[in-house]
């Protein structure tokens, strides 16, 4: 899945986790579709972050426990309810799917031999709840749904776990001529019933065999050969839709405000994390100032790293420093805002959340 937004270097919630915020419950992550591992971006979480993760292949599971005994990875084919479902084994792992892609659609794309069925099991299936209560879980802070097409009946299958949450990121789907999967407004549907709201979304494109553009990001099989993938530009397919609750004008606990605003800035959203500050400033206080906090949130702006209150003392409309070039788009260098597609050159890459875990208990 894409990073969105994504900050990687989320200094305000840092701060909030080097001052306790999570000390008496971590902050819980559950990946469905977990296959190749855990995002980096959690790692600001440190030892105070569990992840419980499921895919449907048992070997990527237990490759993945052998990595870190602090996460946990289930090999469970999830549904909306209990039963039995057949899985279309794909010549590309990741796109095994409990939809059967329309290979005379899909084969006018790039990828198509991606999707090519090379075997077909019948697996059982349980809920996402279910599955969470059997390993004595019962809330979390936010979920990932990467799943082929079967994100909606999953996130169905999760209804004791969904009132737990602050943010979803799932990916979604924009025809039903791909696979006869849900689409995108039945997922749209099902979360805004859930007090959920769409924050950010990021497309993929597939260009077709006819005339190619050149791929987003490298693709390789389980073998080590290259794989076709997301194209710079063609017809858009499928998406990762990043939803959030809106906590304004309700009564949250603290701990919802503080998981909120840390995910808000993770994502990228780091206005929405400074509203909670700001609507919340006696809850945050407890943990630390609500002045430095939105200090830590402001990002850097053409090489300017700004105070909060400096930042909003300027003209927020005609400032050059908030303002592109005529006839250009903002350039790169608000840096904390893009994913690791746009890092400046000067960024260096983010490394593997246990690289950094593991790096912060050396220094310490």
């Amino acid at each position: 899945m894409s990073g969105l937004h994504i900050n990687y270097s989320p200094r305000m919630t840092a701060a909030l986790v080097e001052a306790g915020a999570f000390k008496e419950q971590p902050f819980t992550v559950v990946d469905v579709g977990a296959r190749g591992g855990v995002a980096s971006y959690w790692s600001v979480f440190g030892d105070r972050l569990r992840i419980i993760g499921f895919d449907l292949d048992p070997e990527e599971c237990t490759r993945l426990n052998a990595i870190d005994p602090r996460t946990q990875y289930l090999p469970y084919a999830l549904d909306r309810q209990s039963g039995r479902r057949t899985v279309y084994v794909a010549n590309y792992a990741a796109s095994s799917s409990f939809y059967r892609t329309n290979a005379t659609y899909f084969d006018r794309y790039t990828a198509g031999q991606n999707a090519a069925v090379l075997s077909e099991p019948t697996l059982e299936t349980t809920t996402l709840s279910g599955a969470l209560t059997s390993i004595g879980l019962h809330s979390a802070d936010f979920i990932k749904v990467d799943a082929e097409g079967a994100e909606l009946e999953i996130l169905q299958g999760a209804q004791d776990l969904l009132p737990s949450l602050q943010g979803i990121l799932s990916e979604v789907r924009f025809t039903k001529r791909f696979c006869g999967c849900p689409e995108f407004w039945e997922v749209e549907k099902y979360l805004r019933d859930q007090s959920f709201e769409l924050y950010d979304l990021d497309v993929y494109r597939l260009s077709k065999k006819a005339l190619p553009y050149p791929y987003l990001y490298s693709n390789y099989f389980d073998d080590g050969r290259p794989a076709a993938g997301p194209s710079t530009q063609g017809q858009v397919l499928w998406a990762d839709a990043l939803y959030m609750r809106d906590l304004l004008g309700t009564k949250p606990n603290g701990r919802s405000l503080i998981v909120a605003a840390c995910l808000f800035e993770i994502f990228g959203l780091s206005d929405c994390a400074a509203e909670l500050i700001l609507a919340h400033r006696d809850t945050f206080a407890a943990l630390v100032s609500p002045d430095e906090l939105l200090d830590l949130l402001v990002p850097e702006v053409k090489g300017q790293r700004l105070t909060y209150k400096q930042y909003m003392d300027r003209d927020l409309v005609g400032d050059p420093l908030l303002r592109p070039a005529d006839g250009r788009r903002f350039p790169e260098s608000v840096i904390p805002q893009f994913d690791g597609e746009f890092l400046a050159p000067w960024e260096p890459r983010p490394q593997s959340i246990w690289q950094r875990i593991l790096s912060g208990f050396r220094k310490g």
